[in-house]
């Protein structure tokens, strides 16, 4: 078993608590492969993070791990939404990571509000885990498991 993991450039954790709307997390264990601020952002495009013109600045940490071993992982939500997580592996770039899970929306008085998503059952690779942390209210202490990795060497 060789060294397959580079800081969470190469694994991304997603937080699907639908498309329309995701909730704000900051990464707290392995180290972010972003470099994030106390509400985790960037995550993504506005209106809740990031901008378009600027998706984050690459931290270079590196979190060494080993294939068929388990990472664990540790995120702290920082702006509740429903929904739940997903952690996704990107070998060699995050232009691997699949979309979001299609969401079931209704529409509220400050626009479409995401009600539920898909859970990818059984998850197929890149997606290691799917449907973590599903939750409806607003959760004060950090969510935290363990995923495991494929048993895949990486270049990197």
């Amino acid at each position: 078993m060789k060294p397959v993991i580079r800081a969470f450039a190469a694994a991304a954790l997603l937080a699907t608590a639908p498309a329309v709307i995701q909730a704000h997390f900051k990464l707290v264990e392995p180290a972010s492969w972003l470099i994030e601020d106390d509400r985790g952002d960037p995550q993504k495009a506005g209106p809740c993070g990031g901008s378009n013109t600027d998706w984050g600045k690459p931290s270079f940490g590196v979190t060494q791990a080993v294939g068929g071993s388990k990472l664990h992982v540790k995120v702290q939500e920082t702006i509740y939404h429903p929904g739940f997580y997903r952690v996704a592996l990107a070998v060699n770039s995050p232009a691997e990571l699949p979309l979001d899970p299609k969401a079931t929306t209704t529409q509220s008085e400050r626009g479409p509000q995401s009600v539920s998503g898909e859970v990818m059952n059984p998850v197929q690779m890149p997606v290691l885990a799917d449907g973590l942390f599903m939750h409806h209210e607003r959760a004060a202490a950090p969510f935290e498991t363990d995923v495991t990795l494929p048993n895949i060497s990486c270049k990197r």
